[in-house]
């Protein structure tokens, strides 16, 4: 009589061979299917009377005269974020500039985060906690001394009416060591 090992031998590697499929396929992570969902949108209520065409004028204690400059906000199609473009016309100081704010409300941190960006490399970060009645407190998060600015402090922004707000926050000079003013003032046209 013989003895056939291989078909049972092979038989034998197969049940192993589905055995261990079997239990890698149990033990391997699924793949997930529910979608990420999408973060609130932003509340801009208290926001929206800023919404439309503002002419600022924005006076530095140390200039002789103001700077003006006009922007246009809007909503981005997104709903996450106001967009504020805003033009600085030329003075005998600064050349004329442009750039761009893109407002958010973070809920995570629960503040207002104001990336802006512009012409010559200008760029910032700005967050606030929001309104507090009518007065709205912007803290630069990323300044860095320089050659002329050592400090700043953060500048706060007044509703005086749906179409006039006022600015306040000043700089120091590393030169002299002095606290600058920079006020401003800014009416909706139309």
């Amino acid at each position: 009589m013989t003895v056939r090992w291989f078909p049972t031998i092979g038989a034998l590697a197969l049940v192993i061979c589905a055995t261990t499929a079997i239990a890698l396929a149990a033990s391997s992570p699924t793949i997930e299917s529910t979608p990420v969902p999408n973060p609130a949108k932003p509340n801009f209520s208290t926001m929206n009377f800023q919404m439309g065409t503002w002419t600022c004028s924005s006076q530095s204690a140390r200039r002789p005269a103001p700077y003006i400059t006009t922007s246009v906000t809007t909503i981005d199609p997104s709903g996450y974020w106001m967009v504020t473009k805003s033009t600085t016309a030329k003075t005998s100081w600064t050349p004329a500039a442009m750039a761009t704010d893109w407002v958010t409300y973070d809920s995570d941190t629960r503040r207002w985060v104001d990336i802006n960006t512009g012409d010559y490399g200008a760029y910032g970060a700005t967050t606030s906690p929001g309104w507090n009645g009518d007065t709205i407190v912007w803290t630069d998060t990323m300044f860095k001394a320089g050659m002329d600015v050592v400090g700043v402090t953060p500048l706060t922004v007044t509703k005086v009416s749906n179409t006039k707000t006022t600015s306040h926050t000043t700089f120091q000079e590393k030169s002299s060591g002095k606290w600058i003013s920079v006020d401003g003032v800014c009416n909706k046209n139309g």
